[in-house]
C-alpha cells in the first residue's frame, strides 16, 4: 500500500494544485477601517441588507484608502445614447458585446459571499471574520478586491505595511490586556 501511495504521488506530484498558505495571505479584516465597517454593517444595515446614505459613503471612502477606487469604477459605463439604440442595430450589438467583455474580468460579479471568498482566497485575499465566516462587507469590497489584486484598475496595499500595523495592533490589544489584567489583579 505504501509502495502504490509513493507510485501515484510520484505520477501526479507535478499536477496536484499548489497548496494555499493562508499566511501569505493579506488578511481584509486586519487593514485599517475594516472592522469599524464590519461593525456598523452589523448594527446599522437594515433588514433587506440596505445601506445608510452615510454608511455607503464611508464603504466608498474605505474602498478610494484601500484599492484606490470605489465600486462604480469597477461598472461598466453605459453610452448615454444606448437606449435610444434599435433592438437589432449593429452598434448596439457591440456594446453589449463590450459589456459582456468587461463583466467576464469579475468572477466576484455574481458570486455568493462564499464563493467570492474563496476567489479572493485564490488571489491572495482573505475576506474571512475570526471564526472563518465571510466578512459581512465581502459583497461591497470583492470587486475592488478583485481588480486590484488582477491589476485591472486599482491597487492592493503593500503587504509589508499591512503586516507591520497588524502586528503594532496585535502589540496595542497584548498591552491593554496587560493593563487591564494588572488594574483588576
Amino acid at each position: 500500500m505504501k509502495k502504490r501511495h509513493a507510485e501515484w504521488l510520484n505520477l501526479t506530484a507535478g499536477n496536484l494544485p499548489a497548496p494555499s498558505c493562508p499566511a501569505f495571505r493579506m488578511r481584509i479584516l486586519d487593514l485599517p477601517g475594516f472592522e469599524a465597517i464590519e461593525r456598523k454593517l452589523l448594527l446599522y444595515t437594515s433588514v433587506r441588507s440596505e445601506l445608510s446614505p452615510a454608511l455607503a459613503l464611508e464603504v466608498d471612502d474605505l474602498s478610494a484608502k484601500t484599492f484606490g477606487i470605489v465600486r462604480n469604477d469597477t461598472l461598466f459605463s453605459w453610452p448615454s445614447h444606448y437606449d435610444d439604440l434599435h433592438q437589432a442595430s449593429p452598434e448596439r450589438w457591440r456594446i453589449d458585446d463590450e459589456f459582456y467583455e468587461h463583466e467576464e474580468k469579475y468572477e466576484t460579479g455574481e458570486a455568493t459571499d462564499d464563493e467570492a471568498v474563496a476567489i479572493l482566497a485564490g488571489l491572495g485575499l482573505d475576506f474571512n471574520d475570526n471564526r472563518g465566516l465571510p466578512l459581512r462587507c465581502t459583497k461591497l469590497f470583492c470587486r475592488q478586491a478583485e481588480a486590484a489584486a488582477k491589476r485591472i484598475i486599482g491597487a492592493l496595499p503593500d503587504q509589508a505595511t499591512v503586516n507591520l500595523e497588524a502586528w503594532g495592533n496585535a502589540l496595542a490589544q497584548a498591552a491593554q490586556l496587560h493593563i487591564n489584567k494588572k488594574r483588576s489583579g
